[in-house]
């Protein structure tokens, strides 16, 4: 049942940009949306129920099914991916993609962040110190840290894309590949980052905030030569280019 939901809002959401993007005034019939979606067509009749029930549709019966709304819909967008466990260059990958990520939000929230913002990071920044000194709950501590710095970003599309990218990085700090003690050369340069955020020193934020990611890519240096491999095969690549090779 909870698939059968999960593919129905699917095709919802799926519905809702064809509405918006081709403009219709009505929706072509259950076989063809069936055909056109490869989905069944209960999951197509459960899906133009969910558009009646919002207003955006109306069916009546032996006639079609037409549309009453083109603007203001909400159309749900989702970021999925696979992970391996295992895999040096995931984690790796991901990394990349949570710097480009947190760099923007660190930009935003210097550009942002009102004074009651400033405040709460405050907060979130003595909790890590705390938990920096004692081990408890760092973890957790240090990851609510990181989010508050997207929630004072103020752009909500940024925030819910770094979460999802978190929740991956979560999985891959852990075992199989043993990163228990993952991130924590860095953890002493997060209040320099916070006080660069609070001062709206923009330069200064990304020179820490660069420090930290390069200790998180030496952490997998270390413990797996990935990166390390990369790294030297690159500047060997550029070596030859600079000699014309």
């Amino acid at each position: 049942m909870k698939t059968k939901r999960r593919t129905a809002m699917d095709i919802v959401n799926k519905l809702k940009k064809m509405i918006v993007l081709e403009g219709l005034d009505r929706l072509p019939g259950e076989l063809g949306l069936s055909e056109r979606l490869s989905v069944s067509r209960a999951v197509v009749r459960e899906a133009l129920r969910v558009l009646e029930y919002e207003g955006i549709t109306r069916t009546i019966h032996g006639s079609g099914t037409f549309v009453l709304k083109r603007t203001k819909l909400r159309i749900q967008f989702s970021v999925n991916f696979e992970i391996e466990t295992d895999s040096a260059k995931d984690i790796f990958d991901l990394i990349e993609v949570r710097s480009t990520l947190e760099k923007s939000a660190i930009a935003l929230a210097i550009s942002n962040a009102c004074e009651s913002d400033i405040e709460e990071f405050s907060q979130c920044m003595e909790k890590l110190s705390k938990a920096i000194e004692t081990r408890v709950e760092l973890s957790s501590t240090d990851a609510g840290f990181h989010k508050k710095i997207f929630e004072i970003s103020h752009n909500r599309f940024l925030k819910e894309v770094f979460d999802v990218v978190f929740d991956g990085l979560e999985v891959l700090w852990k075992s199989p590949l043993g990163l228990e003690t993952f991130g924590d050369a860095g953890l002493p340069l997060h209040k320099e980052l916070f006080e660069a955020i609070k001062s709206r020193n923009l330069e200064r934020a990304f020179t820490v905030y660069d420090r930290i990611i390069e200790l998180d890519r030496k952490d997998i240096y270390d413990l797996t030569g990935y990166g390390r491999k990369l790294l030297h095969k690159c500047q060997d690549n550029d070596g030859r280019q600079a000699h014309g090779d």
